[in-house]
C-alpha cells in the first residue's frame, strides 16, 4: 500500500473531533544517496513524534541496551502490537524510531483489533488507539497512563481527554 493511501485509512480512525488538528507525514531524501527520509506526526502544525533512519543511526543506543539480532533497525517486536523484548520496548520509549518502525506500524495498525492496540504496550498502536474514533468514553476512562509511558502517548491522552470534556 502506497504513503497516501495509508494516510487516508489512518487519518480515518482519528476521531473528527481531533482530525483537522492531528496530521502524519512521511518524506523521502531523493537527493540523499540512499534515498531514505522520515515519518513525523503533528499537532497544530508542530512536529511531536518523528522518526527515520538518520535519526536512528546518528543517536547511539545506550550502553545498557543490546540487540544481538537487530541489524539495520530491525527486530520482529518493533512492529508487534505487544512487544516481548525489554531492549525494543526501552528503544521505543526512548524514542528512537527508523522510518520503517513508524509506517509498518501503521500498516498493521489497519488489521489489528481494537482491543489489542489499546492495550498495547507498543507506544505506536497506543497512542493512536487513544485518539481513534472507536475509543468510547468509558473505555477511556479506564486508560491507566503513567509517567513511564511514551510521551506521544501522553500528548494524544490530553488531547483526547480535551475532547470528552467539550
Amino acid at each position: 500500500m502506497d504513503w497516501s493511501k495509508l494516510r487516508v485509512m489512518i487519518r480515518g480512525f482519528i476521531t473528527p473531533k481531533l482530525s483537522k488538528r492531528i496530521d502524519i507525514h512521511e518524506t523521502r531524501y531523493h537527493e540523499a544517496h540512499d534515498g531514505y527520509g522520515e515519518a513525523w506526526v503533528t499537532v497544530d502544525g508542530r512536529k511531536i513524534f518523528g522518526g527515520g533512519y538518520y535519526h536512528w543511526y546518528m543517536n547511539p543506543l545506550p550502553e545498557d541496551i543490546t540487540l544481538h539480532s537487530l541489524q539495520h533497525g530491525y527486530h520482529e517486536d518493533f512492529y508487534k502490537p505487544n512487544i516481548k523484548s525489554e531492549n525494543v520496548e526501552k528503544i521505543m520509549n526512548l524514542g528512537l524510531h527508523e522510518t520503517s518502525h513508524i509506517i509498518q506500524n501503521l500498516r498493521n495498525y489497519l488489521n489489528t483489533p481494537f482491543e489489542e492496540i489499546i492495550t498495547s504496550n507498543n507506544a505506536i498502536y497506543k497512542a493512536f488507539g487513544i485518539i481513534d474514533r472507536r475509543l468510547g468514553k468509558r473505555r477511556f476512562n479506564k486508560l491507566e497512563i503513567n509517567e513511564n509511558d511514551h510521551p506521544l502517548v501522553k500528548i494524544f491522552y490530553e488531547l483526547r481527554k480535551e475532547t470528552f470534556v467539550s
